[in-house]
């Protein structure tokens, strides 16, 4: 991506900040995951956002002081016995080509750096640092570390959170966006023609995963969220991912899994046949979840509210289930359908998103209804990639295909 977009990013991100303030972001640290070894790094969505580097342990500071906007990006110092055993650190230059930022300094000074600016005259008033999803218990992370810093040694300086303006920036999709997003949903098509063509009953799951994963890598691609394969009863677990299991004759397999491009998810969700045909009660339920896209898609627009799509697909199988004797109350459509239609997708595979979870347009969404039977042993979800556009939703995930005859036809 151009660092022009960057650059935009950046200042559309200081337009929004109040005077007199600072914003920090952190690239993050991977955590350690035991004596020797530490988890895959994964870069702080927001840091990628506005700088464009897939770096660790880098800090952004924007600054927005008397109207004047200055930007300040830390980095880690040459260091060359790391080099040598674990490879080739960031340079100033090229963090500076890749991001477009001027003013590059040792990530070493940042903590002093921070503190005497804290101190100065010209020291912000507030303090913008990211806060999101956090278990009650869990460890701090950079952000809050940083907050509890501040809170005790400078408490007359407000902690403000950027959630609110990262997730209106976010939201709305560009051109480069959608393009990588499109990239990533080129991978996800590209494997899962590759699990068609190999599955089998007899077949485990997890070699279903390390089929789908290993043309991921091929493409210097990686699964944007834990893969999920789950045949026969495993598919009502929605997020099934022990992956164990032997396939049998005759179920089915769901599979809901993503590709990344450039930090960019996709995410989709196909149901096959293990057999290559679905017996006729399959056919019948996949038919009624297939049409119940249309229904999301025709309920779609921006302005529309999430909980409204929901609702017309949850009327839509209060009728399918009727239709196939399962239920005579709509309210037991909650047994067989417990979660919501779809989510917002970009660097996150379940995005930030607005309050009032209405759909505005360049959102890009995800489509995902699903009926799941446990005593018939049936889970069948179908999950598309869309964009909402002012004169219609854009399937960005159309090629992959969906319908019982292409399905069929694929897997002879």
């Amino acid at each position: 991506m151009n660092k022009n977009f960057f650059i935009n990013n950046r200042a559309k991100f200081a337009k929004k900040m109040e005077d007199y303030s600072t914003a920090v972001f952190f690239s993050g640290i991977a955590p350690r995951e035991s004596a020797d070894q530490s988890y895959e790094f994964s870069v702080d969505r927001n840091f990628f956002y506005l700088t464009g580097i897939d770096e660790e342990d880098m800090v952004l500071l924007i600054n927005k002081i008397g109207g004047e906007v200055s930007e300040t990006l830390y980095i880690p110092p040459v260091d060359e016995y790391f080099e040598k055993w674990f490879g080739i650190l960031m340079k100033e230059e090229k963090a500076m080509e890749v991001s477009g930022i001027k003013s590059i300094k040792n990530k070493n000074e940042f903590a002093e750096q921070f503190a005497s600016r804290l101190s100065s005259s010209d020291r912000p008033d507030n303090v913008y640092i990211f806060s999101y999803i956090t278990d009650k218990n869990e460890p701090y992370d950079l952000y809050r570390g940083l907050a509890h810093w501040l809170r005790n040694q400078y408490p007359a300086i407000n902690i403000k959170s950027s959630l609110d303006i990262i997730t209106e920036l976010r939201s709305s999709k560009s051109e480069e966006e959608v393009e990588e997003i499109k990239k990533a949903i080129g991978y996800t098509k590209e494997a899962l023609e590759f699990v068609m063509k190999n599955l089998n009953p007899g077949k485990f799951e997890y070699q279903v995963r390390a089929d789908f994963e290993y043309q991921l890598m091929l493409k210097g691609s990686r699964p944007s969220f834990k893969t999920i394969g789950a045949s026969g009863e495993n598919a009502v677990i929605l997020h099934y991912v022990d992956l164990k299991q032997k396939i049998e004759d005759g179920s089915m397999i769901l599979l809901d899994l993503g590709a990344l491009s450039n930090n960019y998810a996709s995410d989709i969700t196909r149901t096959y046949p293990a057999s290559g045909k679905f017996s006729q009660r399959q056919k019948d339920v996949y038919n009624i979840v297939l049409e119940a896209q249309d229904v999301a898609v025709d309920a779609m627009h921006p302005g529309a509210f999430e909980v409204d799509v929901n609702d017309a697909v949850k009327a839509h199988f209060a009728k399918g289930l009727k239709s196939l004797n399962i239920i005579k109350d709509n309210r037991d459509v909650e047994k067989y359908y417990y979660h919501s239609i779809g989510h917002p997708l970009g660097l996150d595979v379940h995005d930030l998103r607005r309050r009032d979870k209405t759909m505005q347009e360049n959102n890009v969404y995800t489509i995902e209804p699903g009926l799941y039977i446990k005593e018939e042993g049936i889970g069948i979800r179908i999950e598309d990639d869309v964009l909402v556009k002012k004169n219609g939703i854009i399937n960005l995930s159309s090629d992959i295909i969906k319908t019982v005859k292409d399905i069929e036809n694929f897997m002879k």
